[in-house]
């Protein structure tokens, strides 16, 4: 199974760079179906359109 995280673009910074946050996850399984998952919605000036991105290595937690 394969895992996606949803984004949405907030925004940008004083640089011009994007600002995104992650809404939630799209989870694809061995036969092709797919699932989403929202933890959040986006609101203010959100357009609708959400952004599929791969997963990033996340470290570990320090205790």
């Amino acid at each position: 199974m394969a895992i996606y995280d949803l984004l949405w673009k907030e925004g940008e910074d004083k640089s011009g760079k994007a600002r995104w946050s992650k809404v939630g996850i799209l989870m694809e399984k061995g036969d092709g179906k797919k699932s989403v998952k929202l933890t959040t919605l986006p609101v203010g000036s959100w357009d609708g359109w959400l952004v599929v991105a791969e997963r990033k290595e996340r470290d570990e937690p320090h205790y």
